[in-house]
C-alpha cells in the first residue's frame, strides 16, 4: 500500500505483544491516523488491521482503555451487554471487550472469529477509540475512580483483618497455598490478602452502583448489605467476573478471574473469608457498640482508607445527644481471667462505680511473635536452639486512640460491659451485647473487686499459684520428668529467696519492661503480677499480700531445691564422660575412655547427661571396647563397630528381663577373667560395670526393664538408634 499524507499515530505496546507475536504498528498507526483525519483510506487500512490478529488484539485493548479514562473507571453497559440487540456496537465487538473484562484470553478468541466477524469487531473498536481519544485530554486521571476507591476500601479492610483476626489471616494463607501450588496454570501471583481485597472491592463497587453511591458518597455505603452476595458465591463469582478492576491489579486480576470460573470452591474460600473480614469489623465498629440494629458504613473506616493511623473513633450524629467520641476495647489476643470472688458486699446490686485507675495490665498473645515463631520452625537453615520469642506477654493496656497508658477513669455497675474514659477525651467501651464472661465484663469486675479492698490484688494471684503448684506435682509423677524446665531453672537459682522484700528480689532478676511489653513463660508473667500486687503498700502490708508472698517463696524454695537435685542430669554428656575418665584406671582404660571421648564430642557436644542414657551409652561403649581389646590383646582403636554389637545380647526391646540381666552377667564373669573385682571400692572399671549393672526403663512408655548398660549402648550404636554413632 502507498504512503498517505496523514502519517502515522503511534500506539503503546511495542513491535510485539506479551506471547512475542508480531504486531502491524504501521498499519495500525496509519489506520488511526486515518480515522481522526477523516480520511478516505480507513477502510484499507482497517481490513489490513482485522487480518493481523495481535493488531486486533491491540486495537480492542485501546478502545476499551480509552472508554474506561472517559466513564471514569466504568464501562457502560452497550459495550458488554450481549443482549442489547439494538445497541450501537456489534455482538463481536462485545464480545472482545467483555473477554478482555474477564480475563479470557482474546487472541485465541480472535482466531475462532471469522474474517466478517474480526471486520466488524475492529470497524467498531476504531469507532469506540477515535471517538474517545478527542476526550481523552480533559479527563484528570489524578480523581480515584470508584472503581479505585472500593478496592482501597477492600484493602484496608483485609489490613485491619490482620490485626482482629490472626488466626483467620493464617487460614486464609493457608488455602491461598493450596490454589497457588495446585493451579500453576492460572499465574497467580501474590498473597491471598490481595484476593479477597480485591472481591471485596468488587462486591463493594457492585452494592455501590445498586445503591447510586458516588466516590463523593462513598462513605455512606453500608458493608453489611455486601454480606448476602457474599453468602452466595455463584453471584460474587458473576460480579467479579465482569468487574472492571483497577490497572494497578492488572499482575492477579485475570488469573484469580479464570481459577474462579474454573474452581467453584476457590470463590467460596474467598467470600468466607471476605464474609469473616466484615463480620468482624461491624462487631468491632465504635458506632455500634451501644446501639441495636446498627448499619456500619464505610465511612467508619474513612481515616485508614485516607492514609489515618489512629483507631477509628466515633463522633455523634449532628442534632444527636453528646455522648463523647467512643472508640471499641481491643480484645483479640487479650486474656482476663475469670474474678476469683462475686461482687463485693455492702453495695447495692445497682451501684454505679467511678474508678481512678493508674496503669491496667493486661496478658495478651502476640499474633506477630507467633508467626514470626512458625517462621523459624519452618527455615531449615536455622542450625542449634532457635531463636523464639514468647509469644504471650503483660503489658499496659493503652488508649487506642491516643496510646496513653496511665491514669483512667472507669466506670459501671457489677455484671455491666466496660467503660473506660481516657485523658484524650475518647472513651473505650466494650460491645453491650458481649458474652457476660468477655474482656469487658471480666476486667471491670476485676477493677470493681480492687477499688472495694485493694487486697483483691492479692488474693486473685494465689488461685494461678495453685494451679502452677499442681502442674509442677504432676510433671514430677511423670516417669519422663528430668527435673525443671530449663527457663525455670534459670528464675529458681536466680532469686535472692534471702532477701526481705520478695517484690524487690523478683524485680531484680525479671527487670520488668512495663509499661511496654514484658514476654515470659506462665511463671515469669505470674511472677511479674506479682511484683506489681505487692509493690503497692496497702496491699504488701495487708494480710493477703504477706500471705501470698510466703506462698511464692515457699514455691520458688521449692524450685530451687529441686533444680538442685537434677543439676547433674544438666551437665554436658563430654563433661560427665571426662569426669569418668579423670577417675583413673589401667592404661587399656584410660585408651578406650580417649576413642570413646574423641567419638561423643563429635556426636553429642551440646546434649544434655538428663536420663543419662547417652551417657551411660558411652560408658558402656568404655566398657566394651576395654574388654575386647583386653581379650583380644589388641589396641582399641581396633576394635569395630560390629564387633561392639555382637556383645549386646539380646539384640531387640523383646527381650526378657532375665536374660538381659545374664548377658550383664556375662561381661562381669568376662571383667572377672580378666582380673578385676567387681566388688573392689579402688577399680575404676569395676565401678563403672557396677554403675552399668541396674535395671533401668527401656523408655518412658514402656514397664519393661533392662540393665543400664544394654539400654545405653543399644541408645548409642544400637542399629535402630536415632544417633547409630559411628567409630
Amino acid at each position: 500500500m502507498g504512503t498517505h499524507q496523514h502519517g502515522s499515530v503511534e500506539l503503546p505496546g511495542g513491535p510485539t505483544d506479551d506471547e512475542g507475536r508480531e504486531v502491524d504498528e504501521e498499519a495500525l498507526g496509519a489506520l488511526v491516523s486515518a480515522a481522526l483525519q477523516g480520511q478516505e483510506c480507513v477502510g484499507e487500512h482497517l481490513d489490513e488491521v482485522a487480518a493481523d490478529l495481535p493488531g486486533l488484539v491491540r486495537l480492542v485493548t485501546f478502545a476499551r482503555l480509552t472508554t474506561l479514562r472517559v466513564y471514569h473507571g466504568e464501562l457502560p453497559d452497550y459495550m458488554t451487554d450481549g443482549d442489547d440487540g439494538v445497541g450501537a456496537y456489534a455482538p463481536e465487538f462485545k464480545r472482545l471487550v467483555l473477554a478482555l473484562t474477564v480475563g479470557e484470553p482474546l487472541f485465541e478468541l480472535c482466531e475462532q472469529m471469522t474474517p466478517a466477524e474480526r471486520r466488524r469487531a475492529a470497524e467498531d473498536a476504531l469507532e469506540a477509540l477515535a471517538g474517545h481519544l478527542r476526550f481523552v485530554e480533559d479527563v484528570d486521571d489524578s480523581v480515584a475512580t470508584l472503581a479505585e476507591v472500593c478496592c482501597r476500601v477492600g484493602a484496608v479492610m483485609v489490613g485491619w483483618s490482620s490485626q482482629a483476626a490472626p488466626m483467620a489471616e493464617k487460614e486464609l494463607t493457608e488455602a491461598w497455598q493450596r490454589y497457588q501450588f495446585g493451579q500453576r496454570e492460572a499465574g497467580l501471583e501474590g498473597t491471598g490478602a490481595a484476593a479477597v481485597a480485591l472481591l471485596l472491592g468488587a462486591v463493594l463497587h457492585h452494592q455501590a452502583r445498586m445503591d447510586k453511591v458516588s466516590t463523593e458518597t462513598i462513605g455512606g455505603l453500608v458493608f453489611t448489605r455486601a454480606l448476602p452476595v457474599l453468602k452466595a458465591p455463584e453471584r460474587a463469582e458473576e460480579i467479579l467476573r465482569v468487574f472492571v478492576a483497577p490497572p494497578e491489579t492488572e499482575a492477579i486480576i485475570a488469573p484469580i478471574k479464570r481459577l474462579a470460573r474454573r474452581d467453584r470452591a476457590f470463590v467460596t474460600d474467598l467470600c468466607s473469608h471476605a464474609r469473616h473480614l466484615l463480620t468482624l469489623h461491624v462487631e468491632a465498629c465504635p458506632y455500634g457498640l451501644r446501639e441495636a440494629g446498627h448499619e456500619c458504613t464505610v465511612g467508619h473506616r474513612m481515616d485508614a482508607i485516607s492514609g489515618g493511623s489512629q483507631a477509628p473513633v466515633s463522633t455523634p450524629a449532628p442534632g444527636a445527644p453528646t455522648e463523647g467520641r467512643r472508640v471499641v476495647l481491643p480484645r483479640i489476643g487479650y486474656r482476663e481471667d475469670r474474678p476469683t470472688e462475686g461482687a463485693p458486699e455492702g453495695y447495692p446490686d445497682d451501684h454505679l462505680w467511678h474508678i481512678n485507675v493508674d496503669r491496667i495490665l493486661l496478658t495478651r498473645w502476640d499474633a506477630e511473635i507467633a508467626r514470626w515463631n512458625e517462621n523459624i520452625a519452618d527455615d531449615s537453615s536455622i542450625s542449634g536452639t532457635p531463636p523464639y520469642d514468647n509469644e504471650t506477654g503483660l503489658e499496659q493496656f493503652a488508649c487506642p486512640a491516643c496510646k496513653n497508658q496511665e491514669s483512667f477513669l472507669v466506670e459501671g455497675r457489677w455484671g455491666d460491659p466496660l467503660t473506660l474514659h481516657c485523658s484524650c477525651g475518647v472513651t473505650i467501651m466494650s460491645p453491650i451485647d458481649g458474652a457476660p464472661d468477655d474482656l469487658g465484663h471480666r476486667l471491670l469486675q476485676r477493677l470493681i473487686l480492687c477499688e472495694a479492698d485493694p487486697a483483691y490484688a492479692a488474693r486473685r494471684l494465689m488461685p494461678p499459684l495453685a494451679e502452677l503448684q499442681e502442674g509442677e506435682r504432676s510433671r514430677r509423677s511423670f516417669r519422663s520428668y528430668l527435673g525443671p524446665e530449663a527457663d525455670t531453672v534459670a528464675l529458681a537459682e536466680a532469686v535472692d529467696l534471702e532477701q526481705d522484700d520478695l517484690a524487690q528480689a523478683l524485680a531484680a532478676v525479671l527487670r520488668p519492661r512495663l509499661p511496654e511489653r514484658h514476654g515470659g513463660n506462665a511463671l515469669s508473667l505470674f511472677l511479674l503480677e506479682v511484683i506489681y500486687a505487692l509493690s503497692a503498700p496497702v496491699v504488701r502490708d495487708s494480710d493477703d499480700g504477706r500471705r501470698l508472698a510466703q506462698a511464692v517463696h515457699a514455691f520458688l524454695a521449692d524450685l530451687k531445691q529441686e533444680s538442685d537435685r537434677w543439676a547433674p542430669a544438666r551437665q554436658l554428656v563430654p563433661d560427665r564422660l571426662q569426669q569418668w575418665r579423670d577417675e583413673g584406671g589401667p592404661q587399656g582404660w584410660q585408651d578406650a575412655w580417649e576413642r570413646t571421648v574423641e567419638v561423643a564430642g563429635r556426636y553429642f557436644e551440646q546434649y544434655q547427661v538428663r536420663d543419662g542414657r547417652l551417657s551411660d551409652g558411652c560408658a558402656a561403649l568404655t566398657l566394651a571396647l576395654y574388654l575386647l581389646a583386653r581379650e583380644r590383646e589388641i589396641g582399641v582403636e581396633q576394635i569395630s563397630r560390629d564387633e561392639v554389637l555382637t556383645l549386646i545380647e539380646p539384640e531387640n526391646a523383646d527381650a526378657t528381663a532375665d536374660t538381659a540381666a545374664e548377658t550383664a552377667d556375662r561381661w562381669g564373669a568376662r571383667l572377672q577373667a580378666l582380673g578385676h573385682d567387681l566388688d573392689a571400692g579402688d577399680d575404676p572399671v569395676a565401678r563403672m560395670w557396677r554403675h552399668l549393672r541396674p535395671e533401668v526403663h527401656l523408655d518412658s512408655y514402656s514397664d519393661k526393664r533392662q540393665p543400664a548398660l544394654l539400654v545405653g549402648l543399644a541408645a548409642v550404636v544400637g542399629p535402630r538408634s536415632f544417633h547409630n554413632i559411628r567409630f
